[in-house]
């Protein structure tokens, strides 16, 4: 487990047995699965006009033509479109989120969370929404988060002035990351701290893929995990 090495090679050695991860993309139909939905093919519309906006006001310096901005607009809503229904449903919301309370209640111990992509706003809506629960984080760590391209929909569930009640709340975007998570203090106003490296500076769609797999990433994420670990 990279994380584990990186960890001890910082002096922190964690047992693997207190790692654990919470799966659901088996509760997340991807926007495609719902596309007879009326108001999710519009909010697919959407995203994809909002990506092609955002990419031509510079967002990813590379990219240069019209193909070009629509590919990478594309890319957005492939690697992201299944937030929507995280969002928009109220089934798989509901669903998505009790998987999550039921992992964090079964720890013993205060628990590092670590919401990396949709698992970010996942983690962020969840623990809003249940303060028992949040109480027993420690720190979430918030890692690639494509929260802005979901700022919207976020706000409708949970508000974005809100602060989970965890311990210590962070963020970690790598740049260029296609989620643009570098973004994430515009939206939120409560995070403790932000940290910010390049993490891929030529292909943004590699970069959302890398965290676990670069060392100056896992670095990072050790170091963050290292500051609030009780």
């Amino acid at each position: 487990m990279p994380v584990r090495s990186e960890l001890a090679g910082q002096g922190l050695n964690i047992k693997e047995e207190q790692f654990g991860g919470v799966y659901y993309y088996d509760l997340v139909p991807g926007p495609r699965e719902v596309a007879s939905a009326d108001h999710i093919r519009i909010l697919v519309l959407a995203l994809r006009e909002m990506a092609e906006e955002e990419i031509n006001l510079q967002r990813f310096p590379l990219v240069r033509g019209l193909e070009s901005v629509k590919k990478l607009a594309d890319e957005v809503v492939d690697s992201f479109g299944d937030i929507l229904t995280y969002l928009y449903i109220d089934e798989t919301h509901q669903a998505v989120n009790a998987r999550l309370y039921e992992a964090v209640e079964s720890s013993s111990g205060p628990v590092t969370l670590i919401g990396y992509s949709l698992g970010s706003i996942v983690s962020y809506c969840a623990l809003i929404q249940n303060s028992e629960v949040s109480r027993r984080v420690s720190q979430l760590i918030m890692l690639g988060s494509p929260l802005f391209w979901f700022k919207h929909g976020v706000a409708a569930r949970v508000g974005l002035e809100a602060r989970p009640q965890v311990g210590r709340f962070v963020n970690i975007a790598g740049i260029l990351d296609i989620a643009l998570p570098q973004m994430v203090p515009k939206v939120l106003h409560s995070l403790d701290e932000n940290i910010e490296f390049y993490i891929n500076p030529l292909d943004p769609v590699k970069g959302h893929l890398e965290y676990f797999v670069r060392r100056e990433s896992l670095a990072v994420i050790a170091s963050e995990i290292k500051k609030g670990w009780t």
